[in-house]
């Protein structure tokens, strides 16, 4: 099993005298800033001249452009999105100091190679398991959040010790950091991603619909009364079966029994899962979506335009109407 750290396992004395740029104001770099300046770090942005870089002047920050925060800094967090970083640290290297660190909140580029930094730096991970504006809350409010931490490149010899300060620093020792690393961060939040819950969703709520049934009364049951998001706060706070408790005993009977695959089906899906993680693994996904990209995303707009005109989601549009809610496809 992976090592847990918490609050005691980890020193901020060993970021003294030491500034951090954050770079990409976000939902994320936002809530990490803020929780580093109250753990009393020195903390700069580094962020064009748009609304986040507004945001963060607006937070109280020293706003550079990236290049200047990174000739700044020590340690460098690389909070933007995976597409753009390669062509961002590219120009970020040759003003980055001796012996500087990377933060990366995502294994992606490192993992599948498309960012190779400098041997002299320290390479290491802070991935939140937490939403942008949870990290913020919960750090607010003492509770902390859970964070994976990994170190690619240790050249300082002290990777550890920094990457666990700074854990400690944005609140995440306080519920436990799990030592990971940037494939397995990489693989298993891709893989997540991947299960594709709108098109299983989207197959369940059809299935009863072409059964004869409402589909307004399949989308209130699988999402849009709500009662989801309670469901999936008792996952997190009871675990997978201990939430199950909280249904009636004829709903467990239906999850347990009746919704179990058979062995045949089993198998059948665990090997359509390997396959799955196969084609991140080897670097499969990550060279289809490369070429997508340079292409000017031809699949990736004809498949989400084919998805906004789907019967089940005009039927949702309808019911949101009814319920006085605006779904983000309804452009009224």
């Amino acid at each position: 099993m992976s090592k847990l750290y918490f609050d005691e396992d980890a020193n901020l004395a060993v970021l003294e005298g030491q500034t951090i740029a954050i770079l990409g104001y976000g939902n994320q770099g936002r809530s990490q800033a803020l929780n580093m300046r109250d753990s009393g770090l020195t903390v700069i942005v580094g962020s064009r001249a748009d609304s986040s870089g507004e945001q963060a002047i607006a937070d109280g920050f020293r706003v550079l452009s990236f290049t200047e925060a990174a000739n700044e800094a020590q340690i460098i967090f690389v909070l933007l999105p995976d597409e753009v970083q390669p062509e961002i640290y590219a120009a970020l290297e040759p003003h980055l100091k001796q012996g500087a660190t990377l933060v990366f909140a995502h294994g992606y580029n490192i993992f599948y190679g498309f960012i190779k930094p400098r041997v002299d730096l320290d390479v290491i991970m802070l991935a939140p398991r937490m939403i942008g504006h949870g990290v913020r809350t919960t750090y607010l409010e003492g509770q902390g959040f859970p964070s994976l931490i990994a170190v690619e490149q240790d050249a300082s010899r002290q990777a550890l010790a920094k990457v666990l300060a700074l854990a400690k620093a944005i609140g995440s020792t306080r519920m436990g950091a799990i030592m990971s690393s940037f494939e397995e961060e990489t693989v298993v939040d891709l893989f997540a991603e991947h299960l594709a819950p709108l098109y299983a969703m989207r197959r369940h709520i059809g299935a009863l619909a072409e059964a004869g049934y409402n589909p307004w009364v399949a989308i209130l049951e699988f999402y849009a009364s709500g009662e989801s998001v309670e469901i999936a706060k008792a996952y997190v706070e009871k675990g997978m079966w201990g939430q199950i408790e909280t249904h009636s005993r004829t709903s467990q009977y239906g999850q347990e029994i009746t919704g179990r695959l058979s062995r045949k089906q089993e198998i059948a899906e665990m090997d359509r899962l390997a396959d799955m993680i196969d084609h991140i693994k080897t670097g499969a996904f990550a060279k289809d979506w490369t070429l997508e990209r340079q292409a000017g995303l031809p699949n990736f707009s004809r498949v989400r335009a084919e998805n906004l005109k789907h019967p089940v989601l005009e039927a949702e549009k309808e019911l949101y109407k009814v319920l006085k809610r605006r779904p983000v496809t309804d452009d009224a």
